[in-house]
């Protein structure tokens, strides 16, 4: 029963985050769709905060894990050599699109309520969601590095940032761009693997030569 209470509690936050935002859905919103009394959010999380961190973990941990198993699978194929480059890119992509399709009618609103954290939370609490991919961009970024050794790691620093950035807007927006585009309509594999091909590629880009001071500026 505990348990039932404690997913119930999640399902709705999920949702309400998402739909309303986090500042503006209180803990006596989800109490009342959930069913449940106050008390029961205190024992199970403690605080709003807490609660909002729990359902990102829910979702996230099993991507970020999974993302690991398939990275040392990617790892031990290489042995010592580099491992290869669209394999590593592939088991960092393939993860969130997989689970998204588990998810099923809940992912449109889980994705909505990641995309409202930044410019909805504090610096802190920014920073307690980044923390959770602490380990994986760790080994992501080593192995990119072994992968392309010409980049050093400011190189591969942003182009994950790049990668993570298409990532999440294909996955937004992708359903958008199916109902409004004729012939849009892709096989979810086939955009997987367009991802994977163009993020490699751009991973895989030459290095830009500088960029001379007054042109960054403007001046």
């Amino acid at each position: 029963m505990a348990i039932d209470t404690r997913d119930r509690i999640l399902d709705v936050a999920e949702r309400m985050f998402g739909e309303r935002g986090f500042p503006a859905t209180s803990l006596r919103d989800i109490t009342t769709e959930a069913g449940v009394n106050v008390a029961s959010v205190n024992y199970h999380f403690g605080s709003k905060e807490a609660l909002l961190a729990e359902v990102l973990e829910r979702r996230l941990k099993p991507i970020n894990e999974r993302r690991l198993e398939l990275l040392d699978a990617v790892e031990a194929r290489a042995g010592d050599g580099p491992p290869e480059l669209e394999a590593v890119v592939r088991a960092f992509l393939s993860p969130p699109f997989h689970s998204q399709r588990v998810w099923g009618e809940k992912g449109p609103g889980f994705l909505r309520l990641v995309g409202r954290i930044h410019s909805e939370t504090n610096e802190e609490f920014r920073a307690t969601f980044v923390k959770q991919f602490d380990a994986v961009f760790q080994r992501f970024t080593a192995a990119l590095q072994r992968a392309l050794p010409n980049l050093d790691d400011a190189d591969v620093s942003w182009r994950m940032l790049f990668m993570v950035g298409s990532m999440a807007f294909t996955m937004s927006w992708g359903p958008t761009l199916v109902s409004r585009e004729s012939g849009a309509a892709r096989d979810p594999e086939d955009v997987l693997e367009s991802l994977v091909l163009y993020a490699a590629a751009g991973m895989a880009a030459p290095v830009p030569a500088g960029v001379p001071a007054m042109a960054a500026t403007g001046r």
